[in-house]
């Protein structure tokens, strides 16, 4: 999502799709607030005619005047005031359920949009459209409503200054055009700077959530200064920007307003010149003086609105840009049958993939998984490991190449289908808002309670659960919750077994963990990977010294593959790497260590840091 694309809505083509997307569906209700913006606009309309008939009654001496005039005024007043109070009732009502409708679907839009598209904005800037660029929306839309009752007012108005004179009307309905020259002019400088003042509001959140988000580090390493320069530039863009914008959007009620009081004076001048041809009377005069001060509101309204209807056409294009992204990831049309799972049988051939920003990430990958086998990848940081964890449930799809699962292209299955196949455990454990029950049960959302406490036994789980007051009722705030790392990584395991796919994706699932924690982990992930096809990135390598394959990549490629033994004999990176962490000598004639998740050594590391490397978890 481009921040810099360029403004391409027309008015008619913004508030076209809101009405046809958003609002049509409320015709019925907007129907009726149009009759009650009529009626509005006729009492207004009518009290500089009623004014009119008592100034012309007055003059003959009616005696009835002293009765109807007043009951007249007043029924007006009282019609004009409970319309007005219905019709802002029920717009707001719309408004409101529009205004939920919008950030549903832009919520949906950013659930299901591509994560290459999704990454390129951070979080806290796209949350702050679903408050600063909705609520524009809605107040712009709420300003569009009220110029319809402002034009219907200003034109029912005129009808009934053209009842009193047509000649002196004509000429004020010319001032009155021509006044929105310049308003337009102001409109289109109001649009922009809008567009920009959003786009700046969603970099300032970003900022601020950005400092706070890490303020820890922030004291460690005295960044406050830096942080808080960083947030006044943009506080201080944001207030340019604002007092641009307000210095645009006040010319236009101040213009508006001279060109009414320049039509007050045309209009006392050709009044006086028409009375003193007998063609208007006072009666007439009174009706014109009162038609204009009630026409010159609303039209002074009408500059307004203009430009905050220009302002929420700011906030549409940016909406409108991010539900018209298209996702390049399309379904396939491939599904299992009822109880019918994968093998796990996978292959890359030739695969390479490119990041966005441009970053290569793999070249020409070629590699195959047997079913039921667990392969490890390995490699320095950057070297494309969890990019291959990324394309398999396919949040990236590769540029070229072509990756199979059972002999089928990933691109052609459904990707629910798919992604049912494969589990991840990951070091970043993630629990959402619900119980402990809710948050098991994600993995598969058919299963009983039963079937969520077998899953958190065997991943070592019910334990603390059933320590806690509610047990699995317990209900999760994550942004409160108090679970260790531990804890949250045995729930996180318990879904991953519930889920019980043939794939499994375990992504440094240890790394974070202490030592007994780590131990009780690893007991669960060897009863989680039991005859599935198990892919493992792992930096402490003893993790995996009993993995089926081992597969060593650096920079983007696949350079070695092998056994642990078979490995080190090659005396490559893996070997570097093992070396570094165990201080293996090459020449070492001692068996070489294998442990399971489970840390079963099978054979002791002889060499001086090896009591070190086994109180540290290594």
């Amino acid at each position: 999502m481009s921040k810099n694309k360029a403004l391409k809505n027309t008015a008619r083509y913004a508030y076209g799709r809101l009405w046809r997307d958003w609002l049509r569906g409320h015709a019925p209700v907007l129907g009726f607030t149009f009759l009650l913006m009529l009626i509005v606009a006729a009492a207004a309309a009518g009290y500089a005619k009623f004014m009119q008939m008592i100034i012309a009654a007055f003059e003959v001496s009616s005696p009835t005047v002293i009765w109807w005039g007043p009951l007249g005024i007043i029924g007006l007043v009282i019609a004009k005031g409970l319309s007005q109070y219905f019709q802002q009732v029920l717009q707001n009502r719309v408004l409101s359920r529009m205004q939920a409708d919008l950030q549903a679907k832009m919520f949906s839009s950013l659930v299901h949009m591509d994560l290459s598209n999704l990454l390129a904005e951070s979080p806290a800037a796209l949350a702050a459209r679903f408050s600063a660029d909705i609520e524009l929306i809605r107040g712009a839309t709420r300003d569009v409503f009220g110029s319809i009752t402002a034009i219907l007012t200003v034109i029912a108005t005129f009808i009934v200054m053209i009842s009193i004179d047509w000649a002196l009307t004509i000429g004020l309905i010319f001032i009155f055009v021509f006044a929105f020259g310049p308003v337009g002019v102001a409109g289109a400088h109001v649009r922009k700077i809008s567009s920009r003042t959003q786009e700046e509001i969603a970099h300032m959140t970003e900022t601020v959530n950005e400092g706070l988000s890490g303020i820890r580090m922030v004291r460690t390493y005295r960044l406050e200064q830096r942080l808080t320069d960083s947030a006044k530039s943009s506080f201080e863009k944001l207030f340019k920007l604002r007092v641009s914008l307000v210095k645009w959007q006040a010319g236009v009620s101040p213009l508006m307003e001279i060109l009414g009081g320049i039509a007050i004076g045309a209009l006392l001048f050709l009044v006086a010149l028409r009375m003193r041809s007998g063609a208007v009377d006072l009666a007439g005069f009174i009706g014109l003086l009162t038609a204009l001060g009630v026409a010159t509101n609303p039209a002074r309204r009408l500059g307004a609105s203009y430009a905050s209807a220009l302002q929420g056409m700011g906030a549409l294009d940016r909406v409108y840009q991010l539900f018209d992204t298209p996702n390049t990831i399309n379904d396939g049309t491939f599904e299992f049958a009822d109880g019918d799972k994968a093998r796990g049988h996978l292959k890359f051939e030739n695969v390479n993939f490119e990041y966005p920003d441009g970053y290569r990430a793999l070249h020409d990958i070629s590699l195959q998984i047997d079913a039921g086998k667990s392969y490890a990848f390995v490699g320095r940081s950057g070297a494309g490991k969890s990019t291959i964890f990324n394309l398999l449930p396919r949040l990236f799809d590769a540029q070229t190449g072509v990756i199979t699962l059972d002999g089928r292209s990933l691109q052609d299955y459904a990707l629910p289908a798919l992604r049912d196949q494969i589990s991840v455990v990951s070091q970043d454990s993630v629990l959402l808002t619900g119980t402990i029950l809710e948050n098991i049960r994600f993995g598969r959302a058919d299963a009983t309670r039963e079937d969520c406490m077998r899953a958190a036994k065997a991943a070592a789980a019910h334990k603390f659960i059933s320590k806690l007051e509610e047990g699995y009722d317990t209900h999760i705030d994550p942004s409160k919750t108090k679970f260790s790392g531990g804890e949250k990584q045995r729930l996180s395991i318990a879904r991953a077994i519930l889920r019980d796919s043939p794939v499994l994706l375990l992504d440094e699932p240890t790394s974070a963990l202490d030592a007994q924690s780590e131990n009780q982990i690893r007991e669960a992930l060897d009863k989680l990977s039991e005859k599935r096809t198990t892919l493992i990135i792992a930096h402490r390598l003893s993790t995996i010294l009993d993995a089926d394959q081992i597969v060593v990549m650096d920079q983007g490629r696949i350079v070695d593959q092998g056994t642990h033994e078979e490995l080190l004999e090659n005396d490559g990176i893996y070997a570097e790497l093992f070396n570094l962490q165990f201080d293996m000598s090459p020449a070492s004639t001692e068996p070489v260590p294998k442990r399971s998740f489970g840390g079963d050594v099978r054979a002791k590391i002889k060499n001086p840091l090896s009591g070190l490397s086994k109180w540290l978890g290594l």
